[in-house]
């Protein structure tokens, strides 16, 4: 167990005996008797962590342990992020919502680092709520086994991480063995939950529904189709032909399972089977997300349909996609309601910040995106956040930030999404609940990754350079080696014609030597009739 956890522990645990340290409080008299007690208190919750034995014993830690009744209502949600806000507001929403609250059990599954922390949390702060922790280090290390990330793909990192893929492995999960032996009964239905949710809506509805025989229910969204996020031709190549690019998407964000049907087809080793495709194939099989293109290619479209209001999703994205926006428009808001939102066109369509109009009846909001209710201090405070409506059954709340509008004549209030969000959770609570070490941690994350993309970029482009010289250098040689040849018979022909001419002028010189030789009386006489000789008299002509 390293340092961070320990860390982790002495913070949460302080945090929930309301004691928030501070540099006065290392001041204070008592100050070594609750050290003492703090680290005895730590060193505990260790233990229970360790104390599972083999690492497929797992740990499994409960603030109230379920009976087995038909009557109790299962809801699993999974995450190894050690910011429990999101995780503790999903869980209280839908408790709040629900008919009859004493019928909720949930599951959660998370880290055996991380178990005995949590386990403690959900007791102090979701007081009354039945609450089990599940952590399995075997299982985990066997989920992280079959994922693999592309630095090519569009996905996101953390969505590598093994809880996004464990709502593929709920009944392992949840048959993690006593220390007598005996293996626990998994429930024949569980529901699924994103901890990036809120449930507006009685989870008992979706408890009751006819899957028809159904593995899994989910919302279907056509917004997005199956093409969006993977390559067919890839899949063909594979092989596979039995699907339809066009076909509607579902987000697996809310998934009601029936567990023995999902057992007898084998979905999850449907779903390692495409894990292992997109590990050993050359091209990117899937284009963007890590767990949901191989969920759909497993399904293949066999899931009970679910009502749209039980996934109403984007509440955390900044920006509409040009299809989106035409559903917008075409639901009834015209410029003026738009302009009252502050939203505003892009210039081919898109629609900036993303408007949320199923919220009004939704019954679970999914904060799907970048954009998180918990983080929104992070975003720049001139971007605008995405606007929801506001829900028919929410209690009486007051907003920041509210806007009017009429859609088809129809009134509505809008209000920031994150808004919705942080009225399921006191200030106090998300204070305790918070990890401040993972808020600089990933600010520091990312300045990290953005010097060492500028070094790679510094690099690259130092390489380009240097191969643009060595390509210029080539080239030079080339050219050089082309002209040479034609300087040289250049060089050849002006040397030949200078000895010719040499020659010529040397055949010159001695034909002139020779003549000289031969006629020495020319030579006088030639001179005799230019010039009159001193000793002859002039001869007269009469």
């Amino acid at each position: 167990m390293d340092l961070r956890w320990f860390r982790l522990a002495w913070h949460r645990l302080s945090s929930s005996i309301g004691l928030r340290w501070s540099r006065l409080a290392w001041h204070r008299l008592w100050k070594p008797l609750l050290i003492s007690a703090l680290v005895l208190v730590v060193l505990t919750c260790g233990l229970l962590g360790l104390s599972g034995g083999s690492s497929s014993a797992g740990v499994r830690l409960r603030v109230k342990v379920s009976n087995g009744s038909s009557d109790e209502i299962h809801v699993c949600l999974c995450s190894d992020d050690t910011d429990l806000r999101p995780a503790a507001v999903a869980i209280k929403s839908a408790h709040m919502n629900a008919a009859n609250p004493e019928r909720l059990f949930f599951h959660f599954i998370t880290t055996p680092e991380l178990a005995p922390v949590f386990q403690e949390l959900f007791a102090v702060y979701l007081v009354g709520i039945s609450v089990e922790v599940h952590a399995d280090a075997e299982l985990q290390g066997k989920i992280t086994s079959f994922i693999s990330f592309r630095e090519s793909s569009r996905a996101r990192l953390i969505l590598a991480s093994p809880f996004n893929f464990a709502p593929f492995y709920l009944h392992e999960y949840l048959a993690i063995r006593k220390s007598s032996g005996q293996e626990v009964k998994v429930p024949d239905r569980l529901i699924y939950l994103d901890t990036d949710t809120l449930i507006m809506g009685d989870l008992a509805e979706l408890q009751e529904i006819d899957l028809e025989g159904h593995p899994c229910g989910a919302v279907k969204y056509c917004l997005q189709t199956m093409d969006n996020y993977i390559d067919f031709h890839v899949v063909e190549e594979l092989g596979y032909t039995n699907y339809d690019p066009k076909a509607c998407i579902a987000n697996r964000g809310l998934l009601v399972i029936d567990v023995q049907r999902w057992i007898a087809l084998d979905l999850t080793g449907k779903i390692e089977m495409w894990l292992g495709h997109y590990r050993d194939s050359k091209a990117d099989l899937w284009l963007g997300g890590m767990s949901q293109p191989p969920w759909l290619l497993a399904m293949n479209g066999k899931f009970l349909e679910l009502s749209d209001e039980w996934n109403c999703n984007s509440l955390g994205r900044d920006s509409m996609s040009p299809e989106e926006a035409q559903s917008l428009r075409q639901s009834g808001f015209d410029h003026a309601a738009l302009r009252n939102i502050g939203a505003k066109f892009g210039e081919y369509g898109g629609v900036t910040p993303y408007v949320v109009s199923c919220s009004a009846t939704g019954k679970m909001l999914h904060f799907n995106g970048a954009v998180k209710p918990w983080a929104v201090a992070k975003i720049p405070l001139e971007q605008k956040l995405p606007a929801c409506a506001l829900p028919e059954n929410m209690p009486p709340t007051k907003f920041e930030w509210e806007a009017n509008v009429r859609v088809f004549c129809r009134p509505m209030k809008f209000v920031n999404c994150a808004e919705l969000w942080a009225a399921y959770i006191s200030e106090d609570v998300a204070c305790a609940l918070r990890d401040f070490d993972q808020e600089w941690g990933e600010d520091l994350d990312l300045l990290q990754r953005n010097l060492d993309a500028k070094r790679t970029k510094k690099a690259m482009d130092e390489a380009a350079k240097q191969e643009v010289e060595k390509r210029e250098m080539e080239d030079r040689k080339q050219r050089e080696s082309t002209e040479r040849p034609l300087d040289a018979k250049r060089t050849k022909k002006a040397m030949d014609d200078a000895a010719k001419q040499e020659v010529e002028k040397r055949e010159m010189e001695d034909r002139k030597q020779r003549e000289s030789i031969d006629r020495p009386d020319l030579a006088e006489g030639q001179l005799s009739e230019m010039e009159p000789s001193s000793d002859r008299p002039p001869v007269i002509t009469p």
